[in-house]
C-alpha cells in the first residue's frame, strides 16, 4: 500500500489555527518540498517546528528543506530548530529510513530525546474502498459496526464548534479516573472555533437515546484524515461505543475521498509492557500497517542553545533522584 504522508499539521488550516493562539508561521517550499513552520516561544528564546514535516519527495529535497528551515530560525532569532521530516507518499516497505536520517546527521541534526508527534502510527488504506475497509477489520468490530443502530447507538458528526464540550467533558473525566494529562479545554475551544467551520476538524460522537458515550475529533488534510483527541468514560465501555465510531468515520473518509486514515501513536509490536500498548491493540483491531516515521530531529541555531534549554529538565531529574 502507499499511504499519503500530507497531514493537515501541514496544511494551512494548522497555520491560521496558530495564528490565532498568537503564533507567527511560515510556508516554505522548494523543488520537491514544502514546510509549515511554526514559531515556539519558551521562558528563555524560541524555537521553530515544523510538526510532521518537511514534506519532501526525496533525499535532495530534504537536504534543501533543512537548510531552508535552519536559514529561517536564524533569520527569526530561534535558538534552535525542531523538525519531523517525511515524504509526500510511502509504503510499510518502500522507504530508507536509514539514508534520510543520515541526510539529517550531515546536516547536523540531531534526534531528539523524546519525539514530539509519536513516531509510530497505524495507517488505513482508505482508497480499497468501503467493502474493504469494513473487511480488514476484526469480526467483532464489523458486527458491532453492522449491528450498532439495533442497539440504540448513534453515531452523530458535527462542526459546530460547541460541540467540542462534549469531547472536553470526557476529557476531564478521563483525567480524573485513569491520571492522564489531556490536551487543555482551552486549547481545543480555540481549535474547534478556528477549524470546524471550514471542514478540517469534526467531531464525532456516539449516542444512546439523548446521552453521548464518547467522542472523537478528528482532523482533515484534502488527503489525510488523522484521529487527533478522542475520550470514552470507563462507565460506558460494556456498550463499545468507540467501534462504530472509528469504523463510520473511516468509511465517511474513504466516500470523501480522502486516501488514508492515521490512527495517531501506537506502540511498537515488540514492546509489550509499553503505557500504550492496550489502545495500540485496539487501533490495530481496525486494520492497516504500523508505520515508523524518522521522529523528531532538532538542530541549534545558537550555538550551545539545545543544551541550554534542556538544563531545566536535567536539574528537576537530578533533584528528583
Amino acid at each position: 500500500m502507499v499511504y499519503s504522508m500530507e497531514s493537515v499539521l501541514q496544511e494551512d488550516a494548522w497555520s491560521q489555527f496558530q495564528r490565532s493562539l498568537g503564533k507567527r508561521t511560515w510556508q516554505l517550499d522548494g523543488d520537491g518540498w514544502r514546510a509549515l513552520c511554526i514559531e515556539e516561544k519558551r521562558r528563555v528564546g524560541s524555537y521553530l517546528y515544523v510538526p510532521y514535516g518537511p514534506l519532501c519527495a526525496s533525499e535532495q529535497a530534504l537536504q534543501a528543506a533543512l537548510r531552508a528551515v535552519h536559514g529561517l530560525g536564524r533569520r527569526i532569532g530561534a535558538w534552535w530548530v525542531r523538525v519531523e521530516p517525511r515524504n509526500f507518499e510511502r509504503s510499510a516497505e518502500g522507504f530508507d529510513a536509514e539514508r534520510w536520517s543520515e541526510t539529517l546527521t550531515r546536516q547536523r541534526y540531531r534526534k531528539a530525546p523524546r519525539d514530539h508527534q509519536p513516531a509510530n502510527t497505524r495507517l488505513i488504506d482508505l482508497g480499497a474502498g468501503e467493502r474493504e475497509i469494513v473487511a480488514a477489520m476484526s469480526g467483532s468490530n464489523r458486527t458491532i459496526y453492522r449491528n450498532h443502530s439495533k442497539k440504540g447507538l448513534e453515531v452523530k458528526t458535527s462542526r459546530d464548534p460547541r460541540d467540542i464540550e462534549i469531547l472536553t467533558r470526557f476529557l476531564e473525566e478521563s483525567a480524573r479516573d485513569q491520571g492522564i494529562v489531556p490536551r487543555s479545554a482551552e486549547y481545543l475551544r480555540s481549535l474547534a472555533v478556528s477549524m470546524m467551520p471550514s471542514g478540517a476538524a469534526t467531531l464525532y460522537s456516539t449516542w444512546k437515546e439523548q446521552d453521548p458515550l464518547c467522542a472523537t475529533l478528528v482532523y482533515d488534510s484534502p488527503s489525510q484524515r488523522l484521529f487527533a483527541h478522542a475520550a470514552m468514560p470507563a462507565r460506558h465501555r460494556r456498550l463499545r461505543p468507540n467501534q462504530p465510531l472509528i469504523s463510520t468515520a473511516l468509511v465517511d473518509a474513504a466516500r470523501a475521498g480522502q486516501r488514508t486514515a492515521d490512527l495517531f501513536g501506537i506502540a511498537p509490536k515488540d514492546q509489550p509492557n509499553h503505557p500504550w500498548a492496550g489502545f495500540s491493540a485496539f487501533k490495530r483491531s481496525f486494520g492497516g500497517e504500523d508505520i515508523a516515521h524518522l521522529g523528531t530531529w532538532e538542530r541549534s541555531v545558537v550555538p550551545g542553545a539545545l543544551g541550554a534549554a534542556r538544563l531545566p529538565a536535567l536539574w528537576a531529574s537530578w533533584r528528583h533522584r
